[in-house]
C-alpha cells in the first residue's frame, strides 16, 4: 500500500477541510473499511506510516454529530454530520478507491480487503 500515493481533498460544499497532493488514499480507504466493519467503532484517527502524525485525516463524534478534521489544518473542522453522512461518504470514498486501482490493472481485494 505505501507508495500508491494521489491527491486527498476533504471538502464540505464549498469550504475545504484538508488538501494533500501525495496521499497514501489505498491505506486510508483500507483503514477505513476497517473502522466501518468494527462493531466496537470508536472515532477515526488515520495512523499512516507515511506521516508522523496521527489524525492526517479524523473523524470524531461530538454531542450534535460527527466531525471531519486534519491534525494538519487544525482551525478547520466541518459542520457536524449525521453517521449516515459519514458511512456514505466513507463507502463512496473506498469505491472510488477500488475504481481507480481496477483501472490501473490493480487488485481492490488484494490491497484494500485483506
Amino acid at each position: 500500500m505505501v507508495g500508491l500515493d494521489a491527491e486527498l481533498t476533504v471538502s464540505e460544499g464549498p469550504a475545504l477541510l484538508y488538501r494533500e497532493l501525495a496521499f497514501p488514499v489505498v491505506e486510508l480507504a483500507r483503514s477505513l473499511l476497517l473502522w466501518l466493519n468494527d462493531a466496537n467503532r470508536g472515532d477515526f484517527m488515520f495512523d499512516s506510516m507515511s506521516f508522523e502524525e496521527v489524525g492526517a485525516v479524523s473523524l470524531t463524534r461530538g454531542s450534535s454529530g460527527w466531525l471531519v478534521e486534519s491534525v494538519f489544518s487544525p482551525d478547520v473542522v466541518s459542520n457536524p454530520l449525521d453517521w449516515a453522512e459519514v458511512e456514505s461518504g466513507c463507502k463512496e470514498f473506498i469505491s472510488q478507491i477500488e475504481f481507480d486501482l481496477l483501472s490501473l490493472g490493480l487488485d481492490p481485494s488484494e490491497l484494500i480487503h485483506r
